[in-house]
């Protein structure tokens, strides 16, 4: 595995500009049971992989307090045929103030044939000011392709009374299955610019978390799914919507009151799913 070495941010960077000086990068290439190429840059860092049930689990680690102004980020994953891997990251993705300017992500994922990728980070958190753009091209070979992406956003540090008070959540995820788009979500909220009440009727409705699931090529079929979701003790505590848009494909959109009843819906659903991939 060939990683390049961390660099400390520079000192002293005024607002809005990237404290690493460059683009953050994360590389993997994924074989089944290995990772046969990595490469990043800092704050990025992997730690020693480790084995669970067939997978290839991968904690992400990033070195830093969090998010900042200027900060430019590039996320490329791909499994080749026959992988079998699951992204985890060490703690919320704190999406700190910024005075001016942005954060930017920009995320590539390949999955190959009857390859499994569970991509579930813990949830972001952004901080009153904050501004951030998240988008992610995903490309599944085909049917084979079996995809878990799950993105779970707070409406700020709720229990420090910020409910909405980010400038702007940012999140594009278009996903292609045998070159053809099957699935394109354009999220974009403006709380501090926009007249709407965010936590009211058609927004949030009165939740302070909205968690999004996407399930795609399991061996599933949406009443298994819905009868699935409604064993889950914390699904009671939520509002939850589930919509089937391929043959086998679905985006369950959850809100909740506090991150732990959609993290823990997230663990449920990757147990389940780990449990179909076993019989494939």
């Amino acid at each position: 595995m060939d990683a390049q070495k961390h660099t400390q941010p520079a000192a002293d960077v005024p607002a809005g500009e990237n404290a690493f000086g460059r683009t953050s990068k994360l590389s993997l290439v994924i074989a089944p049971g290995k990772i046969r190429e990595l490469f990043f840059t800092a704050p990025y860092k992997i730690l020693r992989p480790f084995h669970q049930q067939g997978f290839l689990q991968i904690m992400v680690v990033k070195v830093s307090a969090g998010t900042m102004a200027g900060d430019r980020q590039d996320v490329d994953i791909c499994l080749e045929d026959g992988a079998k891997a699951e992204f985890l990251s060490q703690s919320y993705e704190k999406i700190h103030r910024m005075d001016e300017g942005e954060a930017v992500r920009s995320g590539h994922i390949e999955v190959g044939r009857n390859a499994t990728l569970f991509y579930a980070p813990l949830p972001v958190l952004p901080f009153a000011d904050s501004a951030f753009r998240n988008t992610f091209h995903i490309e599944l070979r085909d049917a084979s392709s079996r995809l878990f992406y799950s993105d779970i956003l707070a409406c700020g540090r709720a229990a420090r009374g910020e409910h909405f008070l980010y400038r702007l959540y940012r999140s594009r995820v278009k996903i292609y299955q045998a070159d053809e788009l099957v699935y394109f979500d354009n999220l974009r909220f403006t709380p501090k610019d926009n007249p709407f009440d965010y936590a009211g009727l058609t927004q949030y409705e009165g939740y302070t978390h909205l968690g999004t699931y996407l399930l795609m090529n399991f061996p599933l079929q949406e009443e298994e799914l819905r009868d699935f979701i409604e064993t889950i003790p914390v699904a009671a505590s939520c509002e939850i919507g589930l919509t089937a848009f391929a043959p086998q494909c679905f985006c369950l959109k959850s809100l909740a009151n506090g991150s732990e009843p959609l993290v823990e819906l997230q663990t449920q659903i990757k147990n389940r799913l780990r449990q179909e991939t076993e019989k494939v």
